[in-house]
């Protein structure tokens, strides 16, 4: 038997329970790669026969490949991915080794989530080299001669390690607490009104670095991200905007027909948790139709924050896992509210969002535009007085908070002065933000939100039907917008689909669990967009999904990104 987190270690996403003796195969990187223009093939489950069978492959990808190769390997090299392809191909589990020639440090998987949420059907564990190493030499191989052979970069044949069979069992207990979100509102007058304007910034970062957010090199791991732009920056303008609308109203010189509420928002770095869950909680207050509303301002505590959030940590017990031989993952775009969404819009007007102000360089990104006809002239003349080099984007796609609002039909701004090398690691600190453009871009939103607070009409919420952004190795598209929040859920639940793309045709809608794709079992966010990099555009296929009790089978034709 090994020894775990010393010889052995789950992977986070592994099935649980007991996986029983099994034969071992072993199949090199575990890569499987299209052909794509100049660069070749590459399978490295030619002619091997893993069914009912562990499949030990290699960590990563070669090592000494030429650059064009790696790009057109990285894709296919994660652990996610590899774990899907051995399942595909009917493999009982996986074991994940470094080996000699991996300059990574940590040789074990690092049991950490990712934020997902996503689990694997397979079981899927890391063992040390030594331990790969006897079983290698118990079959009469060197495991760092084959893998030297390997980094060469032309596929080898695997083969079965006869005289191994293993065996674990699994139990992994995610620790899961609560974010909370920070709400504070500024009242128009002595009774609330029936429309408020919500400022936001997230105010999580990534501590120090377990999640699978982090990236952080190999030297700086464990140490504290401090979130100086990512958000420290986006927190501080919003209380920034907070004083000054404060101080307007206290010193009479702002007439509100509108209240704001000022919000720091938990959970963001997990998937918008926090943001998700309020929006949600308000809808149910203010549009359930058993709820009777006394006060058009009721609002979700702002304690724990609508729900529980997986921490990025995850414990085995020890107890009974063991393992021993005998004989040795379309963030497809997310755009406007649907049908099937309750929206929110005009009880919360308009939403404006900070996160990533603190670095101006060329440009202030403002971002939602699409999502009002309002949001265009009002920030000419606004920057007018601050004078702020500003490019405006249409693309209400947006990976950050105020996302949950425009899919709840609420006409969103969000700010972000772009990203940098220090993202998400130790070294966005404080000493790299430019704070007197930060100071301005303050001053900018806090301009317009003092319109917003004043106008005679809330601004118009406008759907979104957008042409999706290219990414790198997603030819095909479909609208999907998943629900990066979900829990405890096997397949990916959808918050929308994109007006008038594939996914709307086809009938998907928000509350939708998409299982399998073009035939392919769909169990979390990686599998599906390896499913989406797979179909062939304008090709009609099959996608089915869980839609409360009922299991149906939808038609869907993959649209271009291009």
């Amino acid at each position: 038997s090994y020894q775990i987190d010393q010889q052995w270690r789950p992977a986070f996403f592994s099935k649980e329970g007991l996986e029983a003796a099994k034969g071992v195969v072993f199949a090199g990187y575990g890569i499987v790669a299209p052909a794509d223009g100049d660069q070749s093939e590459y399978d490295s489950y030619v002619h091997l026969d893993v069914k009912d069978k562990w499949v030990l492959v290699f960590r990563q990808m070669p090592q000494d490949i030429p650059a064009e190769r790696r790009q057109h390997l990285a894709r296919y090299s994660g652990e996610r991915y590899k774990a899907m392809v051995a399942r595909d191909r009917g493999a009982a589990g996986l074991i994940f080794v470094s080996g000699p020639t991996s300059p990574l440090r940590q040789r074990l998987l690092p049991l950490r989530m990712d934020g997902s949420l996503g689990a694997s059907s397979l079981t899927v564990i890391s063992v040390q080299d030594e331990v790969a190493s006897a079983w290698f030499n118990a079959a009469g191989k060197e495991l760092l001669q084959v893998q030297q052979a390997l980094d060469g970069g032309e596929p080898q044949m695997g083969f079965p390690l006869d005289s191994v069979a293993l065996e674990a069992s699994i139990d992994i207990e995610p620790i899961t607490s609560h974010g909370r979100n920070v709400l504070a509102m500024l009242p128009a007058g002595g009774e609330p009104r029936e429309e408020m304007i919500v400022i936001g910034a997230h105010i999580d970062h990534l501590g120090t670095g377990k999640s699978a957010g982090s990236l952080a090199k190999e030297e700086e791991q464990g140490g504290v991200h401090r979130g100086a732009d990512d958000n420290a920056s986006g927190v501080a303008s919003m209380l920034e905007i907070a004083q000054y609308l404060a101080s307007q109203v206290r010193s009479s010189k702002l007439q509100m027909q509108r209240d704001v509420l000022f919000a720091a928002w938990s959970g963001e770095e997990l998937g918008l948790r926090g943001s998700q869950a309020f929006v949600e909680d308000f809808a149910a207050m203010h549009f359930a139709p058993s709820h009777p509303v006394a006060n058009p301002h009721e609002i979700p505590a702002a304690g724990p924050a609508g729900h529980a959030a997986s921490t990025p940590l995850a414990h085995p017990h020890a107890s009974n896992d063991t393992a021993s031989s005998e004989a040795s993952p379309d963030r497809s775009a997310t755009s406007g509210g649907n049908k099937h969404t309750q929206s929110i819009y005009p009880r919360i007007a308009a939403c404006i969002n900070l996160d990533m102000v603190g670095r101006l360089r060329e440009q202030l990104v403002l971002q939602g535009i699409g999502s009002s006809d309002y949001w265009s002239l009002a920030i000419e003349q606004r920057n007018a007085v601050v004078g702020l080099p500003v490019t405006l984007q249409d693309d209400c796609n947006l990976p950050t908070d105020a996302s949950s609002f425009f899919l709840r039909g609420v006409p969103i701004l969000s700010a972000f002065t772009g990203s940098h090398a220090e993202y998400h690691t130790p070294r966005d600190v404080p000493e790299l933000l430019n704070y007197e453009g930060a100071a301005k871009i303050a001053n900018l939103m806090a301009l317009i939100a003092r319109g917003l607070t004043t106008a005679d009409a809330a601004p118009n919420y406008k759907e979104q039907t957008v042409q999706p952004e290219m990414r790198a190795n997603l030819v095909a598209y479909l609208g999907t917008i998943p629900d990066y929040a979900q829990d405890g859920i096997q397949g990916v639940k959808l918050s929308g689909a994109t007006k008038g793309a594939p996914a709307a045709q086809a009938g998907l809608r928000a509350g939708d669990i998409i299982v399998e794709l073009a035939g392919r079992k769909i169990e979390n966010i990686y599998d599906y967009t390896y499913a989406i990099e797979a179909l062939k555009v304008g090709q009609p296929t099959k996608v089915k999904i869980q839609r409360g009790d009922e299991t149906l089978l939808l038609d869907i034709t993959p649209a271009s990104r291009q």
